[in-house]
């Protein structure tokens, strides 16, 4: 029998693969101690995440980083008993980089599998990213589930999947991840609480000498470049970065809400930011124009010195001022109009003297 001779559509496996899977006003500022570390191995954490009591956002426990010292250098996870490794926060993008599991199912000769099926457990308000991330299924005899759950459709489940499928090595589509060996779709957007399933045709019988598992995984676009080798490669890889959005609090229409509030985390000089990724809640913080920092942090954001870094003023001083700087022209120029960023050539008293030459050769001739 051909391993293409399927006796079930794809949709039928999808769910019986997912039926038997286990779906587990400007506020005043926090006082941070001063004892507050910023440092977990290699990573470092800004604040609003924080690895000890009152140094990460008050009441916020999602952003607490559990720096678990059992490792050499220590290992940080996302929040108390999450099993995602953060390799990177970025507050600008409201983004996490953390290391997720690759799920696999593996059959011996006999048929008898073993089967690793990873979940995340992300509450609100983080969401996995459908634009910076991809699911991706790696086999010759292999479908492929995931599910979670959407923000904004009621709670309701969401899941979708792939199929791949090859009968040797030498009809693997190399470099290319279109089914033949490989397969790959979207992510839905705002999906959370996330479980994974593989699941397999035919128990890999026919296709077991060099293919004897299948791979399923989340991970970010580019990161996976899909060839032969990667039945082998894949065999030693538990875990692949993914990125995860991240926001304050799980209001649908964040700032107007949350800006009247007494937790409001945008700090001084900052601007409050509607997500404006579908499916996401919460807000983020930037600092306003002129300013640069952490607008989480109670210190809020901090003027940019221009005249201090370099002199953005040909031909004038520069005079910083609050989130701007203006020009003060030196003798002979001047202002361009309305931009005091900018000093220009001032000819008004070369042609006020060109005017006066004017008028007294005029009066000569009278």
């Amino acid at each position: 029998m051909s391993i293409m001779a399927l006796q079930f559509p794809l949709a039928a496996v999808l769910i019986l693969l997912l039926a038997a899977s286990t779906t587990t006003t400007a506020a005043a500022a926090q006082a941070l101690p001063a004892d507050c570390p910023d440092k977990c191995g290699n990573l470092t954490i800004p604040y609003p995440f924080g690895m000890k009591e009152g140094c990460y956002l008050r009441s916020r426990k999602e952003f607490f980083i559990n720096c678990s010292n059992t490792t050499q250098p220590p290992t940080p996870y996302l929040m108390k008993n999450g099993n995602a490794v953060v390799t990177n926060i970025f507050l600008d993008e409201g983004e996490l980089r953390v290391l997720n599991y690759v799920g696999r199912d593996c059959y011996d000769a006999s048929g008898r599998n073993t089967t690793n099926s990873p979940w995340l457990t992300l509450p609100l308000p983080y969401t996995i990213s459908d634009t910076k991330n991809i699911f991706i299924a790696v086999g010759c005899d292999t479908v492929a589930a995931l599910q979670g759950y959407r923000v904004g459709k009621n709670g309701s489940r969401s899941f979708t999947g792939c199929m791949s499928v090859c009968d040797s090595l030498d009809s693997v589509d190399n470099n290319s991840c279109s089914g033949a060996g490989c397969c790959q779709t979207h992510i839905p957007s705002g999906l959370y609480n996330l479980d994974l399933s593989l699941g397999s045709y035919f128990r890999h019988s026919y296709v077991w000498t060099f293919n004897p598992c299948s791979y399923a995984f989340i991970t970010v676009k580019d990161q996976f470049n899909f060839n032969s080798s990667s039945f082998e490669q894949l065999n030693v890889t538990k875990q692949l970065p993914i990125v995860l959005n991240w926001a304050i609090g799980n209001d649908t229409d964040p700032c107007d809400e949350a800006q009247h509030r007494e937790d409001f985390a945008c700090m001084a000089n900052s601007n409050c930011i509607n997500r404006p990724i579908d499916g996401s809640v919460g807000y983020l913080c930037q600092c306003l124009p002129g300013y640069e920092g952490n607008p989480y942090h109670p210190g809020g954001c901090q003027d940019i010195d221009e005249c201090r870094a370099f002199n953005p003023c040909q031909n004038g001083q520069c005079l910083n001022t609050p989130g701007n700087h203006s020009c003060s022209c030196h003798k002979g120029y001047k202002n361009d109009g309305m931009n005091d960023k900018t000093c220009i050539k001032d000819d008004s008293e070369r042609h006020s003297k060109i005017v006066l030459l004017l008028m007294v050769s005029l009066g000569m001739y009278n």
